[in-house]
């Protein structure tokens, strides 16, 4: 990633990264490793891990890179994490959200990360990337690995606000929302790789 370079080619997040303002970053499982890469210029992030084996790894190491992390997941242990990452957030730490959680289907957000946005008040922050040169793994989530020397392309929907008070089918109505705007931020991030 350090033989990388970024390139923003829609929307800006600097004020909540460089004035620790906080929200909940939305981001693909594919895109995990842009997430962690760029991220970490931001102090105080806490990232949510699911229980599994494999989120054991993940969480080690994101604590290695000083990420601090809150373990659970749609699968296993959701409620209590989420609770836990709205506190943080509350609190002024930035968060990332896989959307579409450790098993999928891909590309599918879950309702958590609406869920916290609205517990918590502060906004969604999605994020759409796209490298080139790449290399996309044959995996349920077909992660994307840039090559050395890759461009980066970033584009962020956003901030998108919950109602504290959303009930469950608003927020339902906003995870469509989610879905369909990520949708278009990887498109916008895929056309400008390639023009």
């Amino acid at each position: 990633m350090s033989t990388c370079r970024y390139k923003t080619v829609l929307g800006d997040v600097r004020e909540f990264l460089e004035h620790d303002k906080p929200f909940i970053g939305v981001v693909w499982h594919k895109d995990l490793l842009f997430a962690l890469d760029f991220f970490r210029r931001r102090k105080k992030i806490v990232v949510m891990v699911s229980r599994s084996k494999d989120g054991e790894l993940v969480a080690k190491a994101l604590q290695r890179m000083g990420y601090r992390t809150v373990r659970g997941s749609s699968s296993a242990g959701g409620r209590e994490a989420l609770g836990e990452l709205s506190a943080l957030v509350r609190d002024g730490w930035g968060a990332a959200i896989i959307a579409d959680g450790p098993r999928g289907p891909a590309r599918q957000a879950k309702i958590g990360c609406v869920l916290a946005a609205r517990n918590s008040g502060a906004p969604l922050l999605l994020w759409g990337v796209h490298a080139t040169p790449n290399i996309t793994l044959r995996n349920w989530d077909q992660t994307l690995i840039p090559k050395p020397f890759a461009t980066i392309f970033l584009s962020y929907g956003g901030p998108i606000y919950v109602p504290a008070h959303a009930t469950r089918e608003v927020c339902e109505t906003i995870r469509g929302e989610v879905d369909l705007k990520m949708a278009d931020l990887e498109a916008i991030c895929r056309s400008s790789a390639v023009s």
